[in-house]
Order: C-alpha cells, then structure tokens, then sequence
C-alpha cells in the first residue's frame, strides 16, 4: 500500500465557506466521464488500421424478463 498524500485546493465560495457545489460539479463530471469511457471500450471498437471507432457486434445480449 502507497502513503502518498493526496493535496487537495479547497475552493470557497463568495462568502468564504468551503464551495460544495463546487466538488458535487466536479464528481459528476468525472463520474459522467468514466461512464463515457466505459460505454466506449463495450460498444465500440477502434479499427488497427484506419483508427476508426465502429460499433461491435459480438456483444452478448441478456435474455427479456
């Protein structure tokens, strides 16, 4: 296990309170993000050659409930 420390900028609002909007903005934007990059690595592939990204068909398909 790392004990490398992590430093963090604490940003404030304008009334000098530590700025949550700030840091909730900043976990969706990553979260919507990871989710972007996995939808991506299982939908799409990128083609050796050209670099083209097109849509793969091997998946497998869960059965309707």
């Amino acid at each position: 296990m790392s004990n490398s420390i992590t430093e963090i900028e604490v940003k404030y609002n304008e009334l000098d309170m530590i700025d949550v909007d700030y840091y909730i903005e900043q976990a969706r934007a990553e979260r919507a993000s990871y989710v972007a990059n996995l939808f991506r690595k299982a939908f799409f592939k990128t083609s050796e050659k050209s670099g083209k990204a097109r849509v793969s068909y091997n998946l497998q398909q869960s059965a309707a409930h």
